[in-house]
């Protein structure tokens, strides 16, 4: 029953709107802003975070080992961890360590398991293996452009 849950559409979908509301709301930050409107997102990113924790755990339960099988939930299961370690890191007054720096970029890294629709749209697969084979004659291309740009930057001297 749990396993069909975690493999299901509905749950995958789910989770992938979670984490696009959660892009939105790290994305919801900007100088001087209001404490109140500050202490919101964090209770947001707090949620976001139990909501991935829950998913992890659940797949651990359902999969059982065959759930480091996959490269995505392995990706998964160390942003949910390392995003605990920094809260409980960050909990403990006495080290007087500041790591919100730190939980910032690992939320961040959450951002990247939107690229696990990859795998269920077969356009964007499409679309991303052509990116990829092509991306050794861009990398000539940006060469080629370098040196253009270096001949005329010496040119110009």
């Amino acid at each position: 029953m749990l396993i069909r849950l975690v493999n299901s559409h509905l749950f995958d979908s789910f989770i992938i709107v979670c984490i696009l509301l959660n892009t939105l709301v790290l994305a919801m930050t900007w100088y001087d802003q209001g404490n109140a409107i500050q202490q919101v997102l964090i209770n947001v990113n707090f949620a976001f975070m139990a909501i991935f924790t829950i998913e992890a755990i659940l797949k651990l339960i359902a999969m059982k080992l065959a759930y480091f099988k996959d490269g995505w939930n392995v990706f998964d299961f160390i942003v949910v961890v390392a995003t605990i370690v920094a809260l409980i890191i960050a909990s403990i007054p006495e080290l007087k360590v500041d790591v919100s720096q730190q939980a910032t970029m690992i939320r961040i890294l959450r951002i990247l398991r939107v690229l696990r629709m990859f795998k269920r749209a077969e356009k964007l697969k499409i679309i991303s293996e052509t990116i990829m084979t092509a991306l050794p004659a861009l990398a000539s291309l940006g060469a080629l452009l370098f040196l253009f740009i270096f001949l005329f930057a010496v040119i110009g001297v």
